[in-house]
């Protein structure tokens, strides 16, 4: 009886650790379909030429929910926590048309009509043109496809700071939102904690100047050997767990009542999933200057691009779409003082929210164990209210 019991034990361990595996190396719509989900590619060419793919979860004629992720992911944040936990198929189950998008550069969107990914000229945008360039192209794809006037936006970190880029460089497409949902928004970035951010701050300049001498323009998205070395180096019983959780920690905030190191290797298997170093870099420069503005190429190269000596900042009273925000107290990102100060500058806020969990962190926002009833169903209930 206790060695069938064992037996049975052992072959259930054997599946999860298989089914982890699998998801650690599947795309975005594999991993739809492997749960039962239906799933969707779609291409959407910038007018500048980049080459992006928008997943789709489909519920046609139904209200469309767009979901953009943040900084070095890509549309399986949304999902790769299982259909128990993940947004995307909560949002499916409910009844919208979920559209999940792919910044340039992501493993998804590494493809341009004329330029080569392998040279820098493919590199040289910053989250700038993902708020000008990428949100609008699919925004009015989007709408074109589903005959929808006005869809909901739901960002996560850099997904609102594009977001934020948009409504104010392009505010035509503010009545093109019918809600934006702000997860753990990012703008200004004075209160930091993370030793990564800060250390990038501190060491900015030379930084920079570094990465341009050896030729660095991205951050690839995680290949292969990186994805086995991850499912070995994190999954659970090895050892070295401890530093594939603590490297999370170190940027997000502490939280290990959240995090299901289980599903590590999965996390690991999906993200990074690339971008450009100028992203980073202009986050950096954001949180150094204290001020939201454009890219800085420096004195000269800035009277080139923009006509003065410095980045012009964003006018946040231009983002007239009704904005909710959640945030919470553990972030060590987007800080809740940096979070109160966006609040008073964007002119139309119609929530704002502090997840009741006090160690609530930054990555908690698309991974946590239990987001759906620390987060998102507040977030459905204020989606709801903006479609009655």
């Amino acid at each position: 009886m206790k060695l069938s019991f064992f037996l049975i034990l052992f072959g259930s361990v054997l599946v999860v650790c298989d089914d982890i595996l699998e998801d650690s190396r599947l795309t975005t719509t594999e991993l739809l379909r492997k749960y039962g989900y239906p799933a969707e590619t779609h291409i959407v060419t910038t007018e500048d030429g980049y080459i992006l793919e928008l997943h789709r979860i489909p519920n046609p004629g139904k209200h469309v929910v767009f979901l953009m992720h943040g900084m070095l992911s890509s549309s399986a944040d949304w999902i790769l926590m299982g259909p128990n936990v993940g947004l995307g198929y909560m949002l499916h189950d409910l009844g919208y048309d979920v559209w999940m998008g792919n910044a340039r550069g992501n493993r998804y969107s590494r493809r341009h009509t004329s330029l080569n990914p392998n040279l820098s000229t493919f590199w040289a945008f910053t989250w700038h043109e993902i708020g000008t360039r990428d949100l609008p192209a699919k925004i009015d794809y989007i709408v074109q496809i589903t005959g929808r006037s006005a869809i909901h936006y739901i960002g996560h970190s850099q997904g609102t700071t594009v977001f934020w880029v948009m409504a104010s460089e392009v505010p035509s497409y503010n009545s093109r939102i019918l809600s934006m949902q702000a997860l753990a928004p990012a703008a200004y970035m004075h209160h930091t904690r993370s030793p990564y951010v800060n250390g990038l701050v501190m060491w900015l300049t030379t930084t920079t100047m570094a990465l341009q001498v050896m030729g660095v323009h991205d951050f690839a998205p995680t290949d292969q050997m990186n994805r086995v070395g991850g499912q070995d180096e994190c999954r659970d019983g090895a050892p070295t767990q401890s530093m594939c959780y603590n490297e999370i920690f170190l940027l997000a905030g502490y939280n290990s009542a959240e995090l299901n190191t289980t599903m590590l290797p999965v996390i690991n298997g999906h993200s990074p999933a690339g971008a450009s170093t100028r992203q980073m870099i202009h986050f950096g420069q954001v949180t150094r200057s204290r001020i939201f503005r454009q890219y800085d190429h420096g004195p000269v190269m800035n009277q080139v691009h923009y006509g003065q000596l410095t980045p012009p900042q964003y006018q946040l009273q231009r983002v007239t779409a009704p904005v909710y925000m959640y945030h919470s107290f553990n972030d060590w990102l987007a800080a809740p003082e940096d979070v109160d100060l966006l609040f008073r500058r964007l002119p139309n806020v119609r929530v704002k929210h502090l997840v009741s969990m006090m160690e609530f962190n930054h990555l908690d926002f698309v991974w946590a164990i239990n987001q759906r009833t620390l987060l998102h169903e507040h977030v459905v209930r204020n989606m709801r209210a903006r479609e009655n």
